[in-house]
Parts: C-alpha cells; sequence; structure tokens
C-alpha cells in the first residue's frame, strides 16, 4: 500500500509542478499541438508514398474483384456438373427400379404359373 501512495503522490506532484512551470498556458499548448498535427497530416497527405499505398490498394481490389469473378465462375461450373451427374443417377436408378419390377413381376408370373 506504501508503495501506491508514494506513487500517487509523485505522480500528482509531477503534474502540478509541470503546469506550474509550463512556459505556455493549456490553450496554446494545445493550440501548438493542433497545429503540429495538422502539419503532419497534410504532410502524410501530400506525399508520394501515400500515393503508391492508393495505387497498391487498388491495384490489389483489382486483384481480388477478379479472383472472386474466377472463383464464381469455378463454383458455377461445380455446380452445374454436380446437377447433371444427379440428373444421371436418378435416370439410372430409375431405369433399374423398371428392370427389378420386371423380373419381379416375370417371376412371380412364373412361379404362379408352375404352381397350377
Amino acid at each position: 500500500m506504501g508503495k501506491l501512495v508514494n506513487f500517487v503522490l509523485v505522480a500528482a506532484g509531477s503534474f502540478v509542478a509541470g503546469v506550474l512551470l509550463a512556459p505556455k498556458s493549456g490553450k496554446e499548448t494545445r493550440k501548438d499541438l493542433k497545429t503540429k498535427a495538422n502539419g503532419y497530416k497534410d504532410s502524410v497527405l501530400e506525399s508520394e508514398e501515400l500515393g503508391r499505398v492508393k495505387k497498391g490498394a487498388a491495384s490489389v481490389k483489382e486483384e481480388l474483384v477478379g479472383g472472386a469473378e474466377s472463383l464464381k465462375g469455378i463454383a458455377k461450373d461445380a455446380a452445374d456438373d454436380a446437377k447433371y451427374a444427379a440428373e444421371r443417377l436418378k435416370d439410372e436408378a430409375a431405369h433399374r427400379a423398371k428392370a427389378i419390377r420386371e423380373n419381379v413381376n416375370q417371376t412371380t408370373h412364373d412361379v404362379k404359373r408352375s404352381a397350377k
């Protein structure tokens, strides 16, 4: 607990000393900070580096859109292939079911005839 109290007292003392010894008022200091921040912002916005980053981002966007379109086409082709395969399987199953019914009917007929 003693360390915490010491820390709080030192921090408060430092703050008070900083305020009392500051060469400018808080308002002036905030104005200076705002002016410097705006200057940094302007220099970043005008830099060639930002232009290169924007061009790079646009290039990446184009590649992503192209890749997405390509994947969309691949997915559509795969879905079409799956649909075609499912239809073929359905037709084959119907054909085999019909053949089995015919065999069952023929066998039933043969059994009835031989039982007479």
